[in-house]
């Protein structure tokens, strides 16, 4: 062991010499009698401004004892664009006063689901022998997956296997996370069109992917551009297409057009690319058409080509039925591509609390259309009230088709950035509204003047508190020119 230790200290002497090699100062008389640890850790700080050599052997900043990994480093940073810091505090203060209108978050400030609440907590008060207090499958709850299959049928004529083709997650952001890790390997591509949910970023870096970001604009309506994608899509590399229909945060709705530019990119993919799509506000879409289950357009495209994509879909009960702390999600896809992810579900969360799948479960068997409690026609009412508030004061503004949001650009008023745009309505107004550049991949300094105008507004709210956010930024006073 003495000798052991004794080579431990020397390897680190020589690492030590050779972060000094070639830069002026040699260690004192009191640093070399020092261990070998403790001359390390003096020395790093000049060694990391002043030497090639040292950078190299040290690529991350030292310190005594360094805790963190290398792959926790690359999330700690922060999610898309770097922003997360700039998040958090913004959340901080928009919940440090009750007289704040919040629209940052996409919660709901209502109830949620009567039928799910009232089942789940039956199932929960319920003395004796009682299963759904305790641990349900890995896969979830037999009845919420059979609710799930008869679901999709019943509303959307989309036939999924409930016993081979569902798994119930422990929320859409797991749901998200197990997918990426089971279709990506290290090296290969993911095609994530931006704007765009933050967390598809570091997910999928953690599952040793690449990003490739691809623009989508306001200018052009958030479509998809086939120019765009293709500079973005290696038919060699891209494993994964990420869409999300209804779009957070701009609340665009994919056309069968978009679908089709998508479909034949990863048709031509030689690394079986697969298109997972996100549809967490499928039940918030009011577009002409509603909202279409972009696996049952891939497999028409599929039939008419000849082609094999292949398409997984995550859902969440947090939409669905308005209960975002619930926490229970689900994934839909192939048997073999379901199956890989039943393994990491396995090794992460297990499985999603039993008495909120049976909640669920029974909320589902209750929807027969596309109206979700009414919640479908609130968002829309709410869109077109906050749109009209906007466009009135002077903003450049989406008009969303669906989801929780509302998208503007600040920039016409004068403001120089959507962090002075959220300071002055926080203070000034106090409406408390999310900055868009951490919903981009690409940093701030690199969005144009629009994009970093641009702010994304909830309206996930009752009725009154929309009109009273609207009110108050009526008042909005611009910068002075």
């Amino acid at each position: 062991r003495e000798r052991e230790r004794e080579g431990r200290e020397r390897e680190r002497e020589l690492v030590l010499a050779a972060a000094w090699k070639g830069t002026n100062p040699r260690p004192s008389a009191k640093l070399r009698m020092q261990s070998p640890v403790a001359r390390l850790t003096r020395c790093v700080p000049f060694v990391l401004s002043k030497s090639l050599v040292a950078k190299r052997a040290f690529p991350t900043p030292m310190t005594p004892l360094r805790v963190l990994s290398d792959t926790c480093q690359k999330v700690v940073g922060g999610g898309a664009s770097g922003q997360m810091q700039e998040w958090r505090l913004l959340l901080e203060k928009a919940e440090s006063s009750p007289e704040i209108v919040n629209l940052t978050q996409g919660y709901p400030d209502f109830a949620g689901s009567a039928t799910a609440r009232r089942e789940a907590a039956e199932a929960i008060a319920k003395d004796g022998p009682n299963k759904l207090n305790q641990y349900s499958p890995l896969v979830g709850l037999s009845s919420l997956m059979e609710s799930l299959s008869k679901f999709y049928k019943r509303v959307w004529n989309m036939d999924v296997d409930a016993k081979r083709e569902i798994l119930v997650t422990t929320s859409g952001t797991e749901a998200i996370s197990i997918a990426l890790q089971a279709l990506v390997s290290p090296g290969e591509e993911v095609v994530v069109f931006e704007p765009c949910f933050p967390w598809y970023l570091p997910v999928s870096r953690l599952a040793g992917g690449e990003v490739k970001l691809c623009k989508l604009s306001m200018e052009d309506e958030y479509a998809i551009d086939a120019g765009k994608l293709e500079a973005s899509f290696d038919p060699k590399k891209t494993k994964v297409i990420i869409v999300n229909s209804p779009h957070n945060p701009t609340g665009r709705v994919l056309s069968e057009s978009d679908i089709e530019t998508v479909h034949r990119f990863a048709s031509t993919s030689e690394a079986g690319c697969v298109i997972f799509s996100d549809e967490a506000y499928e039940g918030q879409c009011w577009a002409k058409e509603g909202h279409v289950k972009i696996k049952v357009l891939v497999d028409k495209l599929n039939e008419k080509t000849g082609s094999k994509v292949r398409v997984v879909t995550m859902g969440t009960a947090s939409k669905l039925c308005s209960l975002t702390g619930w926490r229970v999600g689900w994934l839909l896809g192939d048997e073999d591509i379901i199956s890989g992810c039943k393994a990491l579900h396995g090794y992460s969360t297990y499985c999603a609390p039993s008495p909120l799948q049976h909640g669920i479960a029974k909320a589902l068997d209750e929807f027969t259309d596309q109206s979700f409690d009414g919640t479908r026609d609130m968002m829309e009412s709410n869109a077109r009230k906050v749109v009209d508030a906007l466009r009135g004061q002077g903003f450049n503004t989406y008009n969303p088709e669906g989801g929780y949001f509302v998208v503007a650009d600040g920039s016409p008023l004068g403001f120089s950035s959507n962090m002075e745009l959220c300071q002055v309505l926080i203070d000034e107004c106090k409406v408390a509204v999310a900055p868009m550049n951490m919903f981009y991949g690409t940093p701030a300094p690199e969005l144009t003047p629009s994009e970093r105008g641009l702010v994304r507004i909830a309206i996930c709210k009752t009725e009154p508190v929309i009109q009273e956010a609207i009110a108050r930024i009526r008042k909005l006073s611009p910068p002075p020119s």
